[in-house]
């Protein structure tokens, strides 16, 4: 990144700094399509994830012209968002349920695609809440059979386990940058050769298909994160497991009342999600906030702790708020040590003030 910003130069130009930025934006293009098993020409850089979901799930059908998109009832919003929009403009969009660790029903989502006029397909490759990886390749091959192109938001699981366009058989595939130490504001679409989404007119950067001058120190600086990320995946992705499986345990036995969420091996490596009965999501958000510990919680769309997951809904568990941990490179076994003790401490000392409003509430307002 850093280089590119001293040396920065437009790749449109022909003078040697604009050959020299064309160079890096090849270059970079190059190695992100070797991670994910494409060509370097069916990739198209993008503002991030929620950019490159809207080009394939917004794009694709508009450039059909009709059909109908099926999706399933726990995407990022993102993708749900995005489904939404088409609604509006007349396409029917349909929702495949999942069962209680988060996977999809194939069979629901097979009856739905066998209907007349499918035109695309959208399943994530990993839940953005619980982590539940999902069969991809089997959902693609079903989507393929009955006529429909086929999309995968692989944003939690390239970088850090193998996202291999050929193997999943999917004609699109987006990733974001900041997921795997890349910088934010940066991503990419895998495009399947031969697949047609629309041209966006402005210029003819990205083959049309996005407009404006690239983020080129952010796309040089993802394809290098992407390609150290590629070199150690299957070792990091072993350690992650081990210290998530501690902290699955260390969940479950920190009392009465703490659910887990999601498959507990069919996940990712870095993901865990839970719940906690009898205590104020908010409260507990705030205080593991003030001692260091940045959880995520509550609902994705709205960014709110206290508001209920739409996921953990459709996962058969309504009204339940979730609380979110992701572990990455620097993630330490003391750093789960101080969490696991943290979290009990916590989830103790504000159940007894729960009790005590329940019974006091006088005396639970004065001693607040």
């Amino acid at each position: 990144m850093v280089s590119a910003l001293d040396d920065f130069g437009d790749p449109l130009k022909g003078h040697g700094r604009g050959r020299r930025a064309g160079m890096a934006l090849e270059e970079a293009r190059d190695r992100v399509a070797r991670v994910i098993g494409a060509e370097a020409e069916d990739v198209v850089f993008t503002s991030g994830g929620t950019e490159s979901v809207a080009l394939a799930v917004w794009g694709l059908p508009r450039a059909r012209g009709e059909g109908r998109v099926v999706t399933t009832a726990v995407e990022h919003p993102a993708v749900l968002g995005t489904g939404r929009a088409l609604q509006g403009q007349g396409f029917d969009v349909r929702h495949a349920p999942v069962d209680r660790d988060g996977h999809l029903d194939l069979d629901r989502y097979a009856a739905l695609l066998r209907e007349p006029g499918p035109a695309l397909a959208s399943v994530q490759h990993a839940n953005h809440e619980v982590g539940t990886l999902q069969p991809v390749a089997e959902a693609a091959g079903i989507a393929h059979a009955a006529g429909a192109a086929f999309h995968t938001d692989a944003c939690q699981t390239v970088g850090r386990l193998p996202a291999d366009v050929r193997a999943l058989g999917v004609d699109l595939l987006s990733l974001s940058g900041h997921k795997f130490g890349g910088p934010p504001g940066v991503g990419a679409l895998y495009v399947r050769p031969g697949l047609t989404i629309p041209v966006r007119h402005g210029d003819d950067r990205e083959r049309r298909r996005r407009p404006g001058a690239p983020n080129l120190p952010g796309i040089v600086a993802m394809a290098a994160a992407l390609e150290a990320a590629g070199a150690e995946m299957t070792d990091e992705a072993g350690r992650l497991w081990g210290l998530t499986t501690r902290l699955r345990a260390g969940l479950e036995a920190s009392g009465p009342g703490v659910r887990l969420h999601g498959h507990p091996t069919q996940r990712t490596p870095h993901l865990v999600c839970w719940s906690a009965d009898g205590v104020d999501p908010e409260a507990l958000f705030e205080a593991l906030d003030e001692r260091g510990f940045g959880v995520d919680a509550g609902s994705v769309v709205s960014g709110s702790p206290n508001e209920p997951s739409p996921v953990l809904e459709a996962m058969g568990s309504p009204g339940t708020v979730g609380f979110r941990i992701g572990c990455g490179r620097e993630t330490t076994e003391q750093d789960l040590d101080g969490f696991l003790e943290t979290f009990a401490r916590l989830v103790d000392q504000l159940r007894r003030v729960e009790r005590s409003s329940r019974s006091d509430p006088e005396g639970a307002r004065g001693d607040a």
